[in-house]
This record gives structure tokens, C-alpha cells and sequence, in this order.
């Protein structure tokens, strides 16, 4: 159940920094090991509605190398990735596309 928890406050940041006003996370806590720098760091290329989106960016690959990716699987088939215009197979790649020893599959 702290899964599902911390998996829907990822969807509502990533959710949010997608509209460009989401909810920060605050003190400097962090969300399945990320924090909201690295969220914002990342956004550009998970968005939905880029056919061609950048690929992550150096301090996205940082923080996605302190992520617990598997946290992220709860949003696979969520509505409201979709309703915030975020690819979740653009999520699902972002650990490929940097490079990274860990990956994820949900």
C-alpha cells in the first residue's frame, strides 16, 4: 500500500509539472527518490503532445539514477497520465535513453 501511495503523489507531480504549475515537493523531500528538480528536469520529455520530444537531460538522468522506478509502475493504465498529457512509455524509457544500469518493466 506505500507503493500505491507514493505512485499517485508521482503522478500528481509529474502531472502537474506538466501543466507548468503542479504542486512542488516541498523541504526538500523527495517522491519515489526524486525530488521536484529532477521532476521539472525531466518533464520535457515525457509530455504527450511533443511528437518529438528532447531527450532527458543530464540532471534528469542524476535524478533518475536516485529513483525508485518500480514505484512509477502504478500509473501504467492511469487516466490521469493521459488527462495531463504525460507518454507513459516515455517515462518507461527515460532510464534507456540515459544510459542507466537499472531499468523497470511493469
Amino acid at each position: 500500500m506505500e507503493g500505491y501511495a507514493k505512485l499517485m503523489i508521482v503522478t500528481m507531480v509529474v502531472a502537474g509539472l506538466a501543466l507548468g504549475s503542479g504542486p512542488m515537493v516541498a523541504n526538500g523531500q523527495k517522491v519515489c527518490g526524486m525530488n521536484n528538480e529532477g521532476f521539472k528536469a525531466c518533464q520535457p520529455s515525457v509530455t504527450a503532445g511533443n511528437p518529438s520530444p528532447p531527450p532527458p537531460s543530464a540532471s534528469c538522468c542524476m535524478a533518475l539514477n536516485e529513483a525508485d522506478l518500480t514505484c512509477l509502475c502504478f500509473f501504467k493504465n492511469s487516466k490521469l497520465m493521459n488527462d495531463y498529457g504525460i507518454d507513459f512509455n516515455r517515462v518507461k524509457d527515460l532510464p534507456v535513453q540515459c544510459n542507466l544500469t537499472k531499468s523497470f518493466n511493469c
